[in-house]
């Protein structure tokens, strides 16, 4: 059985093509219909670089990407359009005009297709009473022009739950879709007076319905990006003169975008998020999530990366024990996420270096050879041989002509009595475990077989292991309850509750969508990551949904899947849900896999199937911070008809 979300649909990669497009509709509002020149008590100002900043990040892209961006909108006209970009500007930029002007370029793109949203102007929150979205109760807005008008319904804001609503739209249909918002609050989606910031007092909105995303969310692999100038609660800033007024988070994306131009959006995030802590003394912290691993225009390459910092001439590598990385495990060492994620496997410029000591949020590696001079302070790691410690995973081989290969794989001893079994199936070999089939092979002499069958023995030799060593009872334990349920209703559902569960775990129905839910019952705030595991050892991250990274949950609090994000089975079988609770964040969402059966377009960049892949004789973003207390808990689901 597959988990994928109610709104996932085919796991289908694409591929490049000469044709994608980059399709861009760009935002910037100085003047409000309804601020304090207009409307005394308004509670926010006009801006006076959002304009200004649009122009830029405008020709930023024209410059490093090609671009044609078409004439900048001016008071005259506040519109302008080219043949893939629409720009609004000031009263043009109406939230009616907004939204029409994201569907015409949602409707003109192609499979494969990128659409760039990008907005500067006020952000604000609103307080959600009845859809627990986040667990700070506040979901953010964007302001159009004619935002917090009288009489509007949400006083004509742009809710976080209308531009969810059109990024499934977008992504259900193969399209990439990519968002920058220089507005306040946009961790998740302000600029204010003197130093300028661009937010607005808070919206309360009782009563909201939950936006059901649509079918096939991430169709034909399409991903989203997120780049917000500002976490929740935030404010953007504005700097400069009079007349020269400019955003902070966007006058470093610019200046990233033109410096790296082939940058993955990873390496665009590390940089801006380094500059503009810089520039605002910590007090902004820009946020981004998504597919970090693609670049503009291009597809996304899922495979694992890690930040490595120096550190009085050690190597720490954010990433440890509860993500999976082992002992004795060997990285490249590159320079940016872009090259690592570009290079050949085993290619890293000549800087490696092995795992010698782990703890549960972050290694220590050892250099192979001396350090250079002149290393950046931050490096990206990407691991080209995993070291398993042993043969963890016992395997029955039926077929004698299967035994080299198998014999290669050193995580594996041949075992006629495992769980796990290697069977000859008319012209094919059948590769099967406790809970049924893990894949069909080719026959023991083709080509393939070495691939496929590495690929499949890896993930789940990785998850065994991995779930071994996590849940090992004498490491500390510092809890969360983690509940595991399907709902009918969804608007009457509290997080908090959960219902009595059978001894052996949960009976779910596979025609409902599964409800995840946790309550941290630690004395402190704890940040939450949930991963599903499927009978085919897929591992799928159901929260934070899509690569998010959601604030801790409070002492005593709940955090749940957000509506629309319910996990959807796809037929009966048996499910894991693992919680993983620190008090650091975790970037658990390099766990993530396909099943066994599934050959990803990146198999051969595997630490274990890359022997195979290229013959005999040639043998997978963000600040961190040490993880101190920490806690897994583990429901086993039954799935049935």
């Amino acid at each position: 059985m597959t988990i994928r979300w109610a709104l996932a649909g085919s796991a289908l990669l694409l591929g490049t093509s000469a044709q994608a497009a980059v399709h861009a509709v760009f935002v910037g509002i100085d003047k409000y219909e309804n601020s304090r020149s207009s409307v005394a008590n308004a509670g926010f100002d006009d801006l006076s670089g959002a304009v200004g900043d649009t122009r830029r990040i405008r020709d930023a892209l024209a410059q490093s990407q090609g671009l044609n961006v078409g004439a900048m909108p001016d008071d005259a006209n506040c519109r302008t359009q080219s043949p893939l970009v629409e720009t609004l500007i000031n009263s043009c930029a109406t939230k009616a005009n907004i939204n029409d002007a994201w569907t015409r370029a949602l409707d003109a793109a192609q499979v494969g297709d990128t659409l760039l949203l990008y907005f500067a102007g006020h952000g604000s929150r609103f307080l959600d009473d009845a859809t627990l979205d986040q667990a700070s109760r506040y979901n953010s807005t964007l302001m159009a022009h004619d935002a917090r008008r009288p009489g509007a319904v949400a006083g004509a804001d742009i809710l976080d739950h209308e531009v969810r609503r059109f990024i499934d739209a977008a992504t259900s249909r193969g399209v990439n879709i990519v968002t920058w918002f220089d507005s306040c609050n946009s961790g998740t989606a302000s600029r204010d007076g003197n130093s300028g910031t661009r937010t607005a007092p808070d919206l309360r909105v009782s009563g909201l319905v939950p936006i059901k995303s649509p079918l096939q969310y991430g169709n034909l692999g399409a991903y989203r990006v997120h780049l917000g100038a500002a976490g929740d609660g935030q404010d953007a800033k504005e700097v400069g003169a009079v007349g020269a007024r400019a955003g902070v988070f966007t006058s470093a994306l610019a200046s990233a975008i033109i410096a790296t131009p082939k940058a993955s959006f990873a390496d665009l995030a590390a940089r801006v998020v380094a500059d503009v802590t810089r520039a605002t003394g910590g007090r902004q912290l820009p946020h981004a999530e998504g597919a970090l691993r693609a670049t503009l225009g291009g597809p996304e390459i899922k495979v694992p990366t890690f930040d490595v910092v120096l550190d009085g001439g050690k190597l720490v590598m954010a990433g440890g024990g509860l993500v999976g990385i082992t002992m004795g495990s060997r990285f490249d060492l590159f320079a940016s996420t872009g090259a690592a994620l570009g290079s050949e496997l085993g290619s890293g410029g000549g800087l490696k270096a092995r795992v010698v000591e782990v703890s549960a949020g972050s290694a220590m590696l050892q250099p192979e050879s001396a350090l250079p001079p002149g290393l950046p302070g931050r490096l990206v790691a990407r691991e080209f041989a995993h070291e398993f410690g042993g043969q963890v995973l016992r395997l029955a081989v039926a077929e004698p002509a299967a035994l080299p290969v198998v014999q290669k794989l050193g995580f594996v001893a041949v075992d006629p009595a495992s769980r796990f079994r290697l069977t000859p199936d008319g012209g094919g070999m059948l590769l099967s475990g406790p809970a049924g089939l893990l894949a069909r092979l080719p026959a023991a002499t083709a080509p393939q077989f070495g691939v496929q069958l590495a690929s499949a023995l890896e993930k789940v030799a990785r998850v065994e292991h991995w779930l071994s060593r996590i849940s090992d009872p004498g490491q500390p334990r510092d809890g969360v309850s983690l509940c595991v349920q399907n709902v009918d209703n969804l608007d009457d559902f509290d997080p908090k509750w959960c219902p009595e569960q059978p001894p052996g775990g949960p009976i779910l129905k596979a025609d409902k969508p599964i409800m995840v839910s946790v309550v941290n019952k630690a004395t402190a705030p704890r940040y939450v990551t949930v991963l599903a595991i499927g009978d085919k050892y897929s591992v799928t991250q159901v929260l934070p949904g899509f690569g998010a990274r959601d604030p801790a949950i409070d002492a005593g609090q709940a955090v749940r899947i957000p509506p629309g994000q319910e996990v959807q089975p796809d037929g009966p079988g048996r499910v894991r849900f693992v919680v993983l609770s620190s008090d650091r964040p975790l970037n658990a969402g390099v766990l993530e896999q396909n099943d066994t059966d599934v050959i990803d377009g990146q198999a051969c960049l595997s630490p274990v199937a890359r022997a195979f892949c290229l013959g005999t004789d040639r043998a997978r973003a963000g600040g961190w911070s040490q993880v101190g207390q920490w806690s897994v808990g583990i429901v086993n689901a039954e799935v049935k008809p």
